[in-house]
């Protein structure tokens, strides 16, 4: 009984080690150029350039994750976003996150 309660917890606390890491905040740059935010076109470029940016920087921060890695930088990765859609502050780069 002593084993099964171990092992449960155990494997409780792997599971749930992704979504408190997730929770911590880490920063990064961005290369925005906001001439390229005039047009929906040019924010929708900016967009998808900055989302592989996050993407990128989401997995290479949590790259030491085994189980429910994907879970912890897709956690990551929409909260980043958020964060850059309120930073950039654009009609049409929020449309392009809207859209996505």
């Amino acid at each position: 009984m002593i084993r099964t309660i171990t092992t449960i917890a155990i494997a409780a606390a792997a599971i749930s080690a992704p979504a408190y890491a997730a929770s911590d905040d880490f920063t990064m740059e961005i290369d925005l150029n906001r001439a390229q935010l005039q047009t929906v076109e040019g924010a929708k470029a900016e967009f998808d350039k900055i989302s592989d940016q996050v993407t990128k920087s989401c997995e290479a921060e949590y790259a030491e994750f085994g189980l429910g890695k994907d879970y912890a930088v897709t956690v990551c990765e929409r909260r980043t976003m958020k964060k850059v859609v309120a930073y950039v502050d654009n009609q049409n780069f929020t449309a392009a996150y809207q859209g996505k």
